[in-house]
């Protein structure tokens, strides 16, 4: 036919045509509504991100602030613990070397006295009395007895597991 068109093909081209216009319409609809959701979806996400971030931010702060106070307060309750244990050894101590001094100053009575009721001859073979001599040897034995005596005192002190030390 020489480029002439029956109705009926033109209806049904038509037809075709609209039934195409319509679904690219539908399906521009759906993409312009699924862009102002997504658009609106970016906004709430942004926000979101943004009160997030700042209260990230706010958090890190007080984060890093609360663990220089438990630092501090660590730090703080160690130092005082070890004040008071150091207190309490200072105090069993002073009473150790109270009692130490006491034992000292009674043996030093005791030998005195033993030394007093010694007899006064002199052994066998030997000068008639006493000399300087005789004293200084009678003076060092005397000062080595107080210092076993001191350092078995301080060994024991040292041993002690009576809570103190």
């Amino acid at each position: 036919m020489f480029g002439l068109t029956t109705t009926r093909r033109l209806r049904a081209e038509m037809a075709a045509v609209r039934s195409y216009n319509d679904a690219l319409r539908e399906r521009c609809e759906t993409a312009e509504e699924n862009e102002r959701t997504e658009r609106v979806a970016r906004r709430t996400i942004t926000r979101q991100h943004a009160e997030l971030d700042g209260a990230n931010r706010r958090l890190a702060g007080r984060n890093a602030e609360l663990t220089r106070r438990l630092d501090d307060t660590t730090e703080g309750v160690y130092v005082t613990r070890l004040e008071n244990r150091l207190q309490a050894l200072a105090r069993g101590t002073a009473r150790w070397m109270t009692a130490v001094w006491a034992r000292v100053a009674e043996l030093h009575e005791q030998l005195r006295k033993a030394e007093a009721a010694a007899d006064p001859r002199p052994p066998e073979g030997g000068a008639r009395y006493p000399g300087r001599r005789d004293e200084l040897r009678a003076a060092r034995d005397h000062a080595a007895a107080l210092d076993r005596r001191l350092s078995d005192v301080t060994e024991a002190n040292a041993n002690c597991k009576c809570g103190a030390a």
